[in-house]
């Protein structure tokens, strides 16, 4: 991480996309065998007699005209007047692109596949990825677009015949030379849907104190894409939480998160220069440091995970009892290729632990305790907890905030503050304690939410969410 550059969220981006099989045909040129090769080198230079040429191989009059037969019936050698051999006009056309070997044009026939996406129609490769989409933000595509797939997947094919060329996916064999012309085009057929991921990264520059995803090649670079990846964001992140996040921060007694908001927003500039001295081991705190980013980052997780393990290996630990509570102020908690990795480390070692897997809890918000639909998606995106996965009745309260929680050991808490008119995505930050009190706090605060009951007198508290 340079001192410019703060990640702050992770997340994976879902493009529809589609393969196809496609027919096409290529105007090649291609070198000659050795001896035509040489046979026209020679003629190229000058007019000779046969009986020079053969000399000149070794050949008797008879190989000579054998080897000459089909120069002589493509066009591409003559006898000249005076009883010599010389290349014609077509002969020496085969030079036109070089003055040292002949190169011999041909139709060569193919049938490969070629993937687009449905948004912009880029070259994204000769084989499919995951055709998943679960634990991603998926964008919308033109339905209009995708009535017309096919054929503008074969204008994509014909507009980026140069790149799909260069990386090998064109001919068979490595690229030589210019890139072929196509001489016809057969076919174009659909064969299969699927997302391409592309992992984002929300960071905020310290410079700029602009709060932005970090710049990529290729498909994240498209205007298209851009404008559709904002209006999805848009829908899921959720509007402004200030209160809420004031409101929990005062409970917690962290004046440190209070001091950051500003204005119905964070300060990104203190937040930028705290953040950079906190990274770089410059921070004050002892018993309560300081998070900035999601959990998943790698720099977080690597810490709390060595400190879970740890914690686990203490002889002190016979009964651990763990819990990672979700926020439900924005949909995109959870929606990156590290938050699966996160939660089967975390099975793998309770399974393995004296208290056994029963210590392990990963609570998601639910709208409603009837809610089937939230239900299956909270299994589907979070199918590594297994039957440690639990659900509970969205409270306002616990909204803004995640927390990971070791019983009588530790408590990493992060606000997820969020407003689509301000950051692009969710801004993360929060604390991380061994601070009895502060363990005692966050333990009351999660222990009375879920014993509450809803308007409606269900328990807030839903349970494990395995099927049955």
């Amino acid at each position: 991480m340079s001192t410019g550059n703060i990640p702050l969220f992770e997340l994976d981006v879902a493009v529809p996309s589609q393969l196809y099989m496609i027919e096409y045909s290529l105007v090649e040129r291609g070198s000659l065998p050795f001896v035509p090769d040489f046979l026209l080198k020679l003629l190229h230079v000058a007019d000779f007699l046969p009986q020079e040429v053969a000399h000149f191989f070794g050949f008797s009059r008879k190989e000579l005209d054998h080897a000459l037969t089909g120069f002589f019936s493509s066009g591409e050698v003559e006898y000249r007047k005076d009883g010599k051999l010389g290349l014609t006009a077509k002969g020496h056309a085969l030079f036109a692109d070089t003055d040292t070997s002949p190169m011999r044009e041909s139709i060569a026939n193919y049938r490969k596949p070629f993937c687009f996406d449905l948004l912009t129609f880029s070259y994204l490769g000769n084989s499919s990825r995951s055709g998943r989409d679960s634990r991603t933000l998926r964008l919308k595509v033109d339905q209009e677009q995708v009535a017309e797939s096919q054929r503008l997947a074969k204008e994509s094919f014909q507009i980026n015949i140069h790149d799909i060329y260069k990386k090998g996916h064109l001919v068979k064999g490595a690229p030589q030379g210019g890139t072929p012309e196509i001489y016809k085009f057969s076919d174009c057929s659909k064969r299969k849907d699927f997302v391409e991921k592309v992992p984002e990264v929300l960071s905020l520059n310290a410079a700029t104190y602009q709060f932005e995803f970090e710049d990529r090649d290729g498909l994240p670079e498209s205007e298209t894409y851009i404008r559709a990846r904002t209006e999805a964001l848009s829908a899921a992140c959720g509007s402004n939480n200030i209160n809420q996040i004031s409101k929990v921060a005062d409970l917690f007694e962290d004046e440190f998160t209070l001091r950051l908001i500003q204005d119905e927003g964070l300060n990104a500039d203190r937040l930028a220069s705290l953040a950079i001295d906190e990274l770089q081991g410059h921070g004050t705190e002892s018993e309560r440091r300081r998070l900035y980013g999601s959990l998943q980052l790698t720099r977080n997780w690597q810490d709390i995970f060595e400190k879970l393990k740890s914690a686990l290996k203490s002889e002190k630990t016979e009964k651990a009892e763990f819990i990672w509570l979700a926020p439900s102020c924005h949909e995109l908690w959870g929606k990156c290729e590290r938050h699966g990795q996160a939660l089967s480390e975390v099975y793998e070692l309770f399974s393995k632990h004296q208290s056994g897997i029963n210590g392990f809890k990963v609570y998601v918000p639910l709208p409603d305790d009837r809610d089937k639909r939230a239900k299956n998606v909270a299994r589907r995106e979070n199918a590594e907890a297994g039957n440690r996965l639990f659900g509970f009745v969205e409270s306002e309260l616990l909204s803004s905030v995640e927390i990971l929680l070791l019983k009588d050991k530790f408590v990493a808490v992060l606000y997820h503050f969020t407003d689509s008119r301000r950051y692009p995505a969710p801004v993360p930050i929060g604390f991380f304690s061994t601070n009895a009190a502060d363990l005692v706090r966050v333990q009351s605060l999660i222990t009375g939410v879920l014993k509450e009951y809803t308007e409606a007198g269900a328990p807030r508290d839903v349970g494990a969410l395995a099927q049955r």
